[in-house]
């Protein structure tokens, strides 16, 4: 399998960096002040109620790796590779196919059945908060992430429900991918943007490619507090609205 998932990356990341993806007529356009009380939102939320936000900035601080386990198709593993293809250049990080258990920052995603999501354990993985998320029987895919310190994000999981359509998972995944990234919460809007409650969209919005940039913006430094890494976010929302038709 890591052969296979290795040489798909390799092919997506080129891809993604080739491929300017359209801009969505039916796109609104969000108020400058919407945009950074919504962006606060999604970065210092958190989701499930699980601690998964944070109260300063936490991001990834260096190549990250990443394990595909489970029972992943190849079109899983093309799904797989495309998203962490985008967010290479939305990001700057490197993203690397790793061995399960290799120390160092790691992505572990877990391709499973409905049935084997529940029993998932390991190391820091709170049997009782993994029953709580797949107790709902329409799960398709969760995730969770681990910092150290507060600033650092370290290592997250990614469990996917193998058993749903590949519509679904296509979008879950992106979902999950985009949250580990440190921008973990989902919260409605007026535009279009996947951090949007039961949104099924299967590629980033112009908006979502803004938080994702934004929150790998140097001027975000990692263990900033709210306020500070809000207005400096305010000036990089700005001026991609003057930016912007």
């Amino acid at each position: 399998m890591r052969s296979l998932f290795a040489a798909v990356l390799g092919l997506s990341l080129l891809g993604a960096l080739l491929e300017a993806s359209p801009t969505r007529a039916e796109e609104l356009r969000p108020q400058l002040d919407d945009l950074v009380r919504h962006f606060g939102q999604v970065l210092f939320g958190d989701e499930y109620g699980l601690n998964t936000g944070s109260k300063v900035i936490a991001k990834w601080q260096g190549p990250v790796g990443f394990t595909v386990q489970g029972r992943a198709t190849p079109q899983m593993g093309k799904m797989l590779g495309r998203h962490l293809g985008g967010l290479v250049p939305l990001t700057g990080l490197k993203f690397k196919q790793v061995k399960p258990g290799t120390p160092g920052p790691v992505i572990d995603l877990f391709f499973l059945k409905r049935k084997e999501m529940s029993l998932l354990s390991g190391a820091n993985i709170d049997t009782k908060v993994i029953k709580r998320l797949t107790d709902d029987p329409t799960m398709v895919c969760f995730f969770l992430n681990w910092k150290k310190p507060q600033d650092r994000i370290v290592k997250a999981i990614v469990v996917v429900n193998v058993e749903r359509d590949p519509a679904q998972i296509n979008a879950c995944l992106l979902e999950e991918l985009t949250q580990v990234m440190g921008l973990p919460n989902d919260v409605d809007a007026y535009w279009p943007t996947l951090f949007k409650p039961l949104d099924t969209s299967q590629s980033w919005s112009r908006w979502d490619k803004l938080y994702i940039k934004t929150l790998y913006d140097p001027r975000l430094k990692p263990g900033m507090k709210p306020v500070d890494a809000l207005f400096a976010a305010r000036g990089i929302f700005a001026a991609a609205l003057a930016k912007q038709p």
